[in-house]
């Protein structure tokens, strides 16, 4: 990240978090929760998405914007650079859910749609996020 830059990565990451988070929680509210909540009964946990690890997570996605934003605005194929980044971040995203799903006896149902609405929404806010970072 250049320094005379990072006014500009760090709005654009400000940008795609609240885009991804957005997404997130239309989804969440119209039917992920229902899903989550069914697979959490079948297994008799818990659910872990207290609204503590929720601010967690909406903390932890403005440094994971802001390194997504800031990596494109250092590429010449912007849009091609944002749709690899999010690609990178969501198979990370989606191999550490498969992996505690699997432990925890998680619905391969709500692994699916967990990893299907994260590609969205990563694809979503890296590109929109990107018409930000050009000069």
């Amino acid at each position: 990240m250049h320094t005379r830059r990072w006014p500009r990565d760090l709005a654009s990451g400000a940008l795609w978090a609240a885009i991804y988070n957005g997404i997130w929680g239309v989804a969440w509210f119209t039917f992920m929760h229902r899903e989550w909540d069914t697979a959490l009964v079948a297994i008799k946990h818990p659910s872990p998405w207290t609204s503590e690890v929720w601010l967690l997570w909406v903390v932890l996605t403005l440094p994971i914007g802001v390194a997504v934003m800031a990596f494109v605005a250092d590429q010449a194929r912007a849009y091609r650079s944002a749709v690899a980044a999010a690609a990178i971040v969501w198979l990370l995203f989606s191999l550490g859910m498969l992996v505690n799903g699997v432990r925890a006896g998680l619905s391969l149902r709500v692994q699916l749609l967990d990893s299907v609405v994260n590609l969205v929404a990563l694809l979503a806010a890296s590109v929109i996020s990107t018409r930000t970072t050009e000069d």
